[in-house]
């Protein structure tokens, strides 16, 4: 054997001296590229999928390919972010979600102690896979658990919950955790915290725009005007009268009027993991802004759910929204900028100032629990 090739253990050594390590040729031949594929290649070697989803969005939330990425795997399926939520659409999400190999459970991560029961969930949903192991003659293992999710969406999050401890890198953006660890979380349990998965391609305007809405899309995937007054109008027709109550009166109170305002400090901490977003293309947020124009020309609105596919209550008429304290004024970026007196230098209302602070509180919840996806969507 040629000496400076192999090592004492058989394994390929470096270069030998005066050898050329020539040119990085990046990723060999079969390696994972993105983290789609990383995480296709370690589904491989898991036993159960943590399925974490968003309960303000459970449908636009979820990967549109789940059931071809996940295949028969039993799935935890994890509605995150309750506090946030409206409570009766949660508990129907959770209810439409459960069936025999999956199991849906809502959840609040700021409280631990149903901790014990999601570990029994887990391993219920683990006993085939168990047993197949013990038929085998093989040792037992811990039960080898993925957990999957869109950017923001919390996993980082259920996984630091789950241990009691913070171990897993956590932010208010999408795209911190990029390399998959191993965490062990209970004797028979062991954690894979994956790369979130972010759609190459959304599934319609309505998905994306929902999801720039809630964060869950990279910052720089949406224009937040556009965005903003899309909100408006999803709001006016589900939650009929909460941008009223949230607004200032216009008679000078500077503090808007919240519904079930939860604490300053009580949004959740939210993560995740991706590539920054840039498999989110500009082509998504064109179509976004020529339809928002064509609305300001036409003097119609669409509602977020639109897509009869989507929603079988699609094309209703947010202007025929029933209002509350009275309210003749129509709501738009310019009243909102006006009663929260985000004035220019130049005089006049600031829409930019007032679409972020908006879609800032509607994430912290300062409009009340609120769900954009309804449980009779398709």
């Amino acid at each position: 054997m040629p000496k400076g090739n192999k090592s004492t253990n058989g394994q390929p050594k470096g270069p030998s001296k005066g050898q050329s390590k020539g040119p990085s040729k990046g990723p060999s031949k079969g390696s994972p590229r993105t983290a789609f594929q990383l995480l296709q290649q370690q589904l491989k070697w898991v036993d159960l999928i943590f399925e974490v989803l968003d309960a303000r969005a459970p449908l636009s939330s979820r990967h549109p390919k789940h059931s071809e990425i996940f295949g028969n795997k039993p799935r935890l399926i994890f509605l995150t972010k309750d506090d946030l939520a409206d409570p009766k659409a949660s508990r129907e999400w959770a209810k439409k979600l459960s069936s025999e190999n999956e199991k849906a459970i809502v959840l609040c991560l700021k409280d631990r102690r149903r901790q014990p029961e999601v570990v029994n969930m887990a391993l219920e949903l683990s006993q085939e896979k168990l047993k197949q192991i013990e038929a085998k003659g093989l040792l037992p293992r811990p039960v080898r658990i993925c957990v999957v999710g869109m950017p923001n969406t919390g996993k980082s999050s259920l996984i630091n919950w789950l241990i009691g401890k913070k171990q897993v890198k956590v932010a208010d953006r999408p795209g911190v955790t990029r390399g998959p660890q191993w965490i062990r979380v209970h004797p028979k349990l062991e954690l894979l915290d994956t790369p979130g998965i972010l759609p190459p391609n959304i599934s319609s305007r309505n998905v994306g725009e929902k999801l720039g809405i809630l964060n869950l899309a990279p910052a720089g995937a949406y224009m937040p005007e556009e965005l903003a007054e899309r909100a408006i109008i999803e709001l006016q027709k589900r939650y009929p009268g909460a941008i009223e109550r949230y607004l200032p009166d216009a008679d000078g109170e500077d503090e808007p009027v919240g519904l079930e305002i939860p604490p300053a400090n009580s949004s959740e901490e939210v993560d995740d993991e991706d590539d920054g977003g840039q498999s989110w293309k500009i082509e998504r947020d064109l179509t976004i802004s020529k339809q928002s124009k064509l609305n300001r020309r036409t003097g119609q609105d669409t509602a977020l759910d639109d897509d009869a596919a989507e929603d079988g209550d699609a094309g209703a008429d947010a202007d025929a929204m029933p209002t509350s304290r009275n309210f003749s004024e129509k709501v738009n970026l310019q009243l909102i900028a006006e009663r929260k007196r985000f004035i220019t230098t130049k005089g006049r209302p600031d829409t930019s100032r007032a679409a972020a602070v908006f879609l800032g509180d509607i994430r912290n919840g300062k409009l009340g629990r609120i769900t954009f996806d309804s449980p009779d969507s398709k």
